[in-house]
């Protein structure tokens, strides 16, 4: 087999309703110890050199003759399967009383949870800690700021869990390297890249002691890489993320692969090489499954999407985007339905549907207002102004522009940001807001929001 085994899959493999070439793949696949499969599943099976008979464990699928290893294959998928049905009922059970804990402690106010997690014993569990950190992840779509508290939850109990508690000293670590990771993945997604450095300098220390496991490892890794690339270091980026995808090849987990790869692309994309970014965009999609990780499929259609439209391709873009909107509708998420209407209106654009653009940009400008997301509101405004500029629509250029500064001097935000703002507004002022200039101070909006030390030095 070329991957770990899905929980569905695991879950025929336990009930016996898998050809008998793919009982013996996953059963070679489980005994040879897949990082991934453990660090999910626990104690669900015995390492492979628990058992007696090495001549078994010799024989990996495809090799020696298919009799002689019959029965060999039949005592080890025998004693596979008396271990998986003793103690998946167990993790499952672990993990039911994990989601009770943490619907109770999602109930009370932030203070209290924090009351809760440090003076209840009951809650010091490792699954809790573990669904804290999947639960943050899952809410960055929604909540971003949400998502920071949460991983504040899950660092918190990591670091008063014992070894004991954890199950042992390296699944200990991996725990605190992991809620540490997804804390300054929370502060990255909310642009406080100060905060991400301080969290992930914990995470990455953790990883000097030897004993977090390859499956956290590259998760740190990959989200350091993640920094990186926000804070606009794409060498250090790159060679971070091409540490991950050696990890994944070694242990075959070429879902995570795909992933890599798309990440990776987006480190080509914003240091200016949209060729090699398209062409990783397309193997991250080849990789990855879009039945068991819809949303991270959609990440990357929607990243090529983009790429192909940047690249003067909005034909291209439109078919993809036309086979790719159902996906996105299937997802449901607010954040994702926002990124849809944003992409439409800028495909629209690129094929001089005006009217259709200026509505989406509208709609897409409210929506982040509303949702306190000044900054994704601030660029959906000037992709707007770079409509009017195209129209010669001056005034409608001003006010638009008039009503970004606004926002921004009430938020006391960056102040390159706020300069370029003002250049813009006193050139449209004057009439001399083309949309060349509008197109470098959205970029340069971009790029600020990550960098407070860009210099404007370029806008003019």
């Amino acid at each position: 087999m070329t991957d770990h085994p899905t929980p569905d899959t695991l879950g025929q493999f336990i009930l016996g309703q898998l050809a008998a070439t793919e009982m013996r793949d996953i059963a070679w696949h489980l005994l040879n110890g897949c990082a991934h499969c453990q660090q999910t599943t626990s104690t669900l099976w015995e390492p492979a050199d628990s058992f007696e008979d090495p001549e078994i464990l010799a024989l990996a699928p495809g090799e020696g003759n298919e009799e002689d290893r019959g029965d060999g294959y039949d005592v080890v998928l025998d004693r596979v399967f008396e271990k998986v049905v003793v103690t998946e009922a167990v993790f499952a059970e672990q993990r039911a009383q994990g989601r009770s804990l943490l619907a109770e402690l999602l109930q009370v106010p932030a203070e209290r949870q924090h009351l809760m997690v440090v003076n209840c014993q009951r809650f010091r569990t490792r699954v809790l800690c573990d669904l804290l950190v999947e639960e943050s992840h899952e809410t960055g779509f929604q909540s971003p700021w949400r998502a920071v508290e949460l991983a504040r939850l899950a660092v918190l109990l990591a670091d008063r869990l014992t070894a004991g508690e954890c199950g042992g000293g390296d699944v200990q670590e991996s725990l605190r390297a992991r809620a540490w990771a997804q804390l300054g993945n929370a502060h990255r997604i909310n642009s406080n890249l100060a905060e991400a450095e301080s969290a992930l300098a914990v995470a990455e220390e953790l990883l000097q002691g030897g004993r977090v496991g390859f499956f956290d490892r590259a998760r740190v890794l990959a989200l350091l890489a993640s920094l990186r690339r926000a804070q606009e270091r794409f060498a250090e980026a790159l060679q971070l993320f091409d540490r991950v995808v050696v990890i994944y090849k070694k242990l075959g987990q070429w879902n995570l692969l795909g992933r890599t790869l798309l990440q990776k692309s987006l480190v080509c994309g914003e240091a200016g090489n949209g060729e090699t970014e398209m062409t990783l965009l397309r193997q991250a999609l080849d990789l990855l499954d879009p039945q068991t990780d819809p949303r991270l499929f959609l990440a990357a259609r929607h990243n090529l999407i983009n790429a192909l439209h940047e690249s003067g391709r909005s034909r291209e873009a439109f078919a993809l985007l036309f086979h790719t909107r159902p996906l996105y509708l299937k997802m449901g998420d607010r954040m994702n339905l926002l990124k849809l209407r944003w992409l439409e209106g800028r495909v629209a654009a690129g094929l001089q549907r005006l009217e259709q653009a200026e509505a989406a940009f509208r709609e897409v400008r409210e929506a982040y207002a509303g949702l306190g997301l000044d900054y994704d509101a601030a660029l959906a405004s000037l992709d707007l102004a770079s409509l009017y500029a195209v129209q010669g629509r001056a005034a409608d250029l001003l006010r638009v522009a008039e009503e970004t500064l606004a926002v921004f001097q009430a938020r006391n935000v960056h102040r390159e940001a706020l300069a370029a703002l003002l250049i813009l507004c006193r050139a449209a002022r004057s009439d001399q807001a083309g949309a060349g200039l509008v197109r470098q101070v959205s970029e340069l909006l971009k790029r600020a929001r990550n960098n407070p030390d860009l210099q404007i030095s370029t806008v003019s």
